[in-house]
């Protein structure tokens, strides 16, 4: 099961997390800077030779870079999302690698101004992720 288009999430912070999340599939540097907070920090998942943490609409585009250089194909397709107590967005789906489903995916962004300033990514599923309290 995968989510309906982004532009038809009725909140409007679920709307911009998932469209942050299509960009990033897209490697559409402008619209993920577009969707990005100036201050935003962001760690993502550790997929060949993408790593670490990229901060700033800079870093953004350096990521989206990086995971071009690596090649390995891979993109999330999104299952399920919901806000948390705490204002937060958390995105659940697949890890799919040249279109091969190959690990659960969440992601939890915290907004700031509408746009996002905070992304930690896991290769985790909603239950485990709700078991390691990381969905306060």
């Amino acid at each position: 099961m995968s989510l309906g288009p982004p532009e038809d999430e009725a909140d409007p912070s679920r709307r911009v997390v998932r469209l942050w999340a299509t960009a990033v599939n897209a490697r559409d540097a402008e619209a993920l800077v577009s969707y990005s907070h100036p201050d935003i920090d962001s760690y993502p998942l550790q997929v060949a030779k993408v790593s670490g943490h990229y901060s700033g609409h800079e870093g953004m585009r350096r990521w989206l870079g990086d995971m071009e250089a690596s090649d390995t194909g891979h993109n999330v397709r999104a299952t399920g999302i919901r806000t948390l107590p705490d204002g937060r967005v958390a995105l659940f789906g697949q890890l799919l690698v040249e279109g091969k489903e190959i690990s659960p995916y969440s992601l939890i962004a915290t907004l700031r101004d509408g746009k996002v300033v905070a992304m930690r990514s896991y290769l985790s599923d909603e239950e485990t992720m709700e078991h390691l309290k990381l969905l306060r």
